[in-house]
């Protein structure tokens, strides 16, 4: 009978000599009974589990240690914050999930490395879009703090200043490189369009937003095309925003490629004084990713000091605009 098999079999996927297969329905509902059966009796309890380790991070160079947090109540809290939600009506949700301590509406929390206390009226699981209010949440409990700006994605929530420096460690996220130029459709929408590409870079790391200042563009990368489509539709849906997109300008850059001297003399008569002027520059490439030097070789006062930064000034002016096609200059030294 099945309740004289119940107890080998349970014994048997325990110990790994069987795999559970549950056929389920979403949209039916089959089978979800099952399925939930199967988590409630095979699956570990956050005793059983291990949890994740932390890592304390020390001042000075002492270097950092490991911390194992315990799924006991009794002790103080650790918890890993691993999603951020934007609701359309409850508004910025953390998701986290408890490894030690106990957590209560109204208790004191620190976020991460942050002195400042928070004290969340509300504690909430999450069902779907429901959002059900809790009255606590213990080790292996999955729940939501709402409207808590300070609280970001990997953060770390406890109730002792002595933990600021626990940490959990980093994720190895993907590094997006898919990028897309993007402008509103609607002109006066250019705001809208910058507060709402924040929320979707509060909840997704693998999200980027770039401002490429010399082609005077907003750029967002992600992970590729179906990733940043995402986006787009979320953003026409959920916040009605529609956004024009090309591909991103490249930003050229232009250096020299040996070293060379200039001299050039200016005179312009007036009718009075009238002005004279003379530059002896030299001009040589430095390593790639250097940038920018200026050298002032002046002796004897043969320049009074006060011109110097103005003629500092006008070679940086220079640079900004470039000399062969017009793209900023870099990795030179000016003498």
């Amino acid at each position: 009978s099945p309740e004289e098999l119940h107890e080998p079999l349970e014994r048997a996927l325990r110990e790994g000599h069987l795999i559970p297969v549950v056929f389920a329905s979403a949209k039916t509902g089959a089978g979800i009974a099952e399925l939930l059966d199967v988590i409630v009796k095979l699956l570990p309890n956050p005793t059983e589990g291990n949890p994740p380790s932390y890592t304390v991070t020390k001042s000075g160079n002492g270097g950092d240690t490991e911390l194992q947090p315990v799924p006991d109540p009794g002790k103080h809290v650790l918890a890993h914050v691993f999603k951020i939600e934007i609701d359309p009506y409850i508004g910025r949700l953390a998701v986290f999930r408890v490894h030690q301590g106990r957590l209560t509406p109204g208790m004191q929390l620190y976020v991460g490395e942050g002195r400042k206390p928070i004290k969340p009226g509300h504690l909430y699981v999450l069902r779907g879009k429901t959002q059900t209010e809790v009255k606590e949440a213990i080790p292996g409990d999955i729940c939501a703090i709402a409207k808590v700006d300070e609280i970001h994605f990997d953060h770390i929530l406890h109730d002792s200043a002595e933990d600021a420096h626990v940490h959990a460690r980093p994720l190895e996220l993907p590094t997006p490189v898919f990028g897309l130029a993007v402008q509103p459709k609607k002109r006066g929408d250019e705001q809208k369009v910058s507060d709402v590409l924040h929320k979707i870079l509060a909840e997704d790391p693998c999200f980027r937003i770039e401002h490429n200042s010399q082609a005077n563009e907003t750029v967002m990368r992600g992970l590729g095309e179906m990733h940043l489509r995402t986006i787009l539709e979320k953003m026409s849906s959920q916040y009605k925003l529609e956004l024009d997109t090309r591909p991103p300008s490249i930003p050229y850059r232009e250096t020299i490629a040996s070293r060379a001297e200039g001299h050039s003399r200016h005179k312009k008569q007036t009718g009075g004084a009238g002005q004279f002027g003379e530059v002896f520059l030299k001009v040589e490439p430095l390593p790639r990713g250097k940038g920018f030097e200026f050298v002032d070789s002046v002796k004897g006062g043969a320049i009074p000091n006060q011109f110097i930064p103005s003629v500092e000034k006008g070679v940086r002016a220079v640079l900004d605009s470039g000399f062969l096609a017009g793209y900023p200059l870099q990795d030179v030294r000016v003498t």
